[in-house]
């Protein structure tokens, strides 16, 4: 699971930190939601780093792509149930997983077996 690089400059342009969207396309990573510092990837980069260790890609998906904009405090716990089947097919479809602020990529070893 990965803060993914290529949508950093969503969360300050839809706080109207103009300033900061700018910065953040070029941004390696940001101040995150908890007060530190997170490093941001992209699925390649993560991709070409485990194949270098002999791991394939598998598969990846987008993460929190519509329930990470809901203002805490509101009725996430309502939306819980609501949004799930929602984020999954956003989860495993282009454009959609494209514009999530995280990812998870999964990957497996060549001649490892599947559980």
């Amino acid at each position: 699971m990965a803060l993914d690089a290529r949508t950093l400059a969503v969360r300050p342009a839809l706080e109207r930190r103009w300033a900061d969207a700018l910065a953040a396309f070029d941004a390696a990573g940001e101040l995150g939601v908890l007060g530190v510092d997170t490093r941001a990837d992209t699925v390649e980069g993560l991709s070409a780093l485990l194949l270098e260790h002999g791991v394939d890609e598998v598969a990846w998906y987008g993460v929190w792509l519509f329930s990470d904009w809901l203002e805490p405090g509101s009725s996430r716990d309502e939306d819980a149930a609501a949004v799930a089947p929602v984020e999954l097919e956003a989860a495993r479809r282009d454009p959609y997983r494209q514009l999530s602020r995280v990812f998870h990529l999964l990957g497996r070893r060549p001649g490892q077996p599947t559980t």
